[in-house]
């Protein structure tokens, strides 16, 4: 398959990249990649339009798909075009084939439930929703809050206009910890680990998210659709001034 980036001036805010005329299977693709867009170009040229159509809805094609991403992982190609120190989203590590025969399982099946992609994106609707749900499919324990791959797989899918962009920034890690520092008045000299335990309960997280998105909103350098995921990226910023 061919890809062509997108240079539209309304998707000028984001900094990941969007590609012309994909189907929707490969933008939920692109959600696994996150980005690391070298090993995801490197991947979907290696797929013919049948794979790239039917990935999630063809149990033969989802097979076939596994033996060739199993076959790039042995050989280390990915290790050839990965993009090193891109912060915390997407380390070579969690591309392993294991994580990726887990996932492509995952959503599959989540597929299988409601009949269509199409119809599964309907049906989440929102970031936020999208968040919940992919939390499951990108880890098997339960150390969620973690969850960076999984906001920005939902991410991806709101800038191909899938799934509407979220109404409250989803924090974790770097953004977790400036969130609670400037917000909570949590201690600065903490691990990150640390805030994440405290953090770790849903409802507590979701409660300094929602008190962040009010901070954006009412912050004149946080302006656009994406407003939401620049205020993210802020605090992550903000706290690494503090030291780690």
């Amino acid at each position: 398959m061919d890809l062509e980036l997108e240079t539209t001036a309304d998707r000028k805010d984001c900094d990941i990249p969007i590609y012309k005329d994909i189907p929707l299977s490969m933008v939920i693709l692109q959600g696994w990649f996150n980005d690391q867009r070298r090993c995801f170009e490197l991947f979907v040229r290696k797929l013919d339009d049948n794979q790239c159509t039917h990935l999630f809805t063809n149990q033969n094609i989802r097979d076939s798909v596994k033996e060739i991403y199993k076959d790039i992982w042995k050989r280390k190609e990915f290790h050839r075009v990965a993009i090193e120190n891109q912060g915390e989203h997407r380390k070579l590590v969690h591309l392993s084939y294991p994580r990726f025969a887990y996932w492509i399982t995952c959503v599959f099946r989540e597929i299988k439930k409601v009949g269509s992609l199409e119809e599964l994106m309907e049906e989440i609707g929102t970031v936020e929703k999208a968040h919940s749900t992919f939390k499951r499919w990108f880890y098997k324990n339960k150390d969620l809050v973690r969850g960076l791959n999984a906001a920005d797989a939902a991410r991806i899918l709101a800038r191909y206009k899938h799934l509407r962009p979220e109404q409250r920034p989803l924090l974790a890690r770097g953004a977790l910890k400036g969130a609670a520092i400037h917000l909570d008045g949590q201690p600065s000299s903490r691990r990150i680990a640390w805030f994440e335990s405290q953090y770790a309960e849903e409802a507590r997280r979701v409660a300094l998210e929602e008190k962040a998105a009010e901070y954006i909103t009412n912050s004149s350098q946080f302006k656009g659709k994406f407003q939401m995921e620049m205020g993210e990226s802020w605090f992550c910023l903000m706290q690494k001034h503090l030291g780690r």
